[in-house]
């Protein structure tokens, strides 16, 4: 199998993620937020692919983002399973709600330092992978700016209910560009 037909896959896991992603913000408004629907689809499959994305997304561009960029991309992967990982525990959470009894279980965790990591690394990871997604100048930079705009617009208030979107989108923009520039003609394994 080829290399950069692995890449070329991965970059269509992060076009599907960024659609489950954005789909999450329709969702939740028609609906309301944490509905099972957004955080199955948006969420945790979301994150799933958004997980594997992220993979094809930094191969794609490593030889030219450097040391830094493995650096964003390790942060921004953790930062990631963290959100699928929360993401969980709102869907057990939910569940807890319409069957009571399951409160009743041991439930004793650090879920706040959890949360801060996930932020933390969230927002760290996407600053740094767009400024090397930007500094490559591989894959489209109006992704690489949205990815940065994507955490600043996180910490300012009403912006919550349609952040979804602008993830989805840099993920759609930086997933279909490693898909459709991918050559699938070298790097075998």
């Amino acid at each position: 199998m080829l290399v950069s037909n692995v890449i070329r896959w991965l970059g269509l896991c992060a076009v599907l993620g960024g659609v489950c992603r954005a789909l999450m913000t329709p969702i939740e408004l028609a609906w309301g937020v944490d509905n099972t629907a957004a955080l199955l689809i948006g969420g945790v499959t979301g994150s799933i692919f958004i997980i594997l994305g992220t993979v094809g997304i930094y191969l794609y561009q490593a030889e030219k983002t450097g040391i830094l960029g493995f650096i964003g991309f390790i942060i921004t992967s953790l930062g990631n399973i963290l959100v699928c990982s929360m993401v969980l525990i709102s869907l057990f959470v939910n569940t807890a709600l319409m069957q009571p009894q399951i409160l009743e279980q041991d439930l004793s965790g650090p879920i706040m330092p959890i949360r801060l990591v996930m932020l933390i690394g969230i927002s760290l990871g996407y600053i740094i992978l767009g400024f090397v997604t930007l500094r490559a100048k591989m894959l489209p930079s109006w992704a690489g700016v949205l990815m940065i705009l994507f955490v600043i617009l996180s910490f300012i208030p009403f912006t919550g209910d349609y952040i979804a979107v602008v993830w989805g989108l840099f993920y759609i923009g930086l997933g279909w560009s490693v898909w459709s520039k991918s050559d699938v003609s070298k790097n075998k394994i």
